[in-house]
């Protein structure tokens, strides 16, 4: 899931970082500090940075230096937003570094890796969700909180795959007998460990989760003669 045990060619480090500081720059310029200002967000952030470290160090590792954990970053955009989201992966990229050790080479394409792309499709999911499907508690927390971080993860498993296999960091059977199969079988725990603290924080402590309103998702339904039910 990440390049800090396979370190990437000089020119593939070199345009990730590119990317990854453009696309960093551009979250940090957006991110809605304002939710910050309170104090019990502030704290959640911040164990965000601190719960999203801890995953990354949990990894297991497969053949050829590859290793597979779970993300968080999905969850933490839902918690907080996409932009937030990513920036609280940088501290918790940087802890993994210096606490589990690695090459700092591949931070870029491990940020964009982990962090940037599933934040980015659990948001597009989420919207088209907000979108297209009727508005109510039970829809946010399995489509926004189940189904989307679940496919976020998938998306990962696949752009981790594909990366490697082109940056020619890893071996083709390493890759397709251990690294898909896997990746995709952890897409589940991603899922349904998202989507069950979803639940918990959306029901308990909806001031955690910025992307849940209470006056969309918990709108009476209009009564059939067009005027809002009693």
């Amino acid at each position: 899931m990440d390049f800090l045990t396979t370190p990437l060619p000089a020119g593939w480090a070199l345009a990730t970082w590119i990317v990854a500081a453009v696309l960093l720059a551009r979250s940090a310029r957006r991110a809605p500090w304002r939710l910050l200002a309170e104090d019990f967000r502030l704290h959640g952030w911040l164990g965000s940075v601190f719960a999203i470290a801890l995953a990354w160090l949990l990894s297991a590792r497969l053949a050829g230096g590859l290793s597979l954990h779970l993300l968080l970053t999905p969850l933490v955009a839902l918690m907080f937003g996409r932009h937030l989201a990513v920036v609280a992966a940088v501290p918790a990229l940087a802890a993994v570094l210096l606490w589990h050790g690695g090459d700092w080479t591949g931070a870029g394409a491990t940020w964009l890796l982990a962090a940037w792309l599933p934040a980015s499709v659990l948001d597009a999911l989420r919207l088209a969700a907000d979108r297209w499907v009727p508005r109510n508690p039970f829809t946010f927390i399995f489509l926004a909180g189940f189904f989307s971080p679940g496919a976020a993860y998938v998306a990962t498993v696949f752009a981790a795959f594909a990366a490697h296999h082109a940056a020619g960091t890893a071996a083709w059977p390493a890759l397709a007998d251990g690294f898909l199969p896997f990746g995709l079988l952890l897409a589940w725990g991603e899922a349904f460990l998202s989507g069950l603290l979803t639940a918990i924080f959306t029901v308990y402590e909806p001031r955690w989760m910025a992307t849940f309103d209470d006056a969309r998702y918990l709108k009476p339904p209009p009564r059939r003669d067009g005027g809002p039910r009693a």
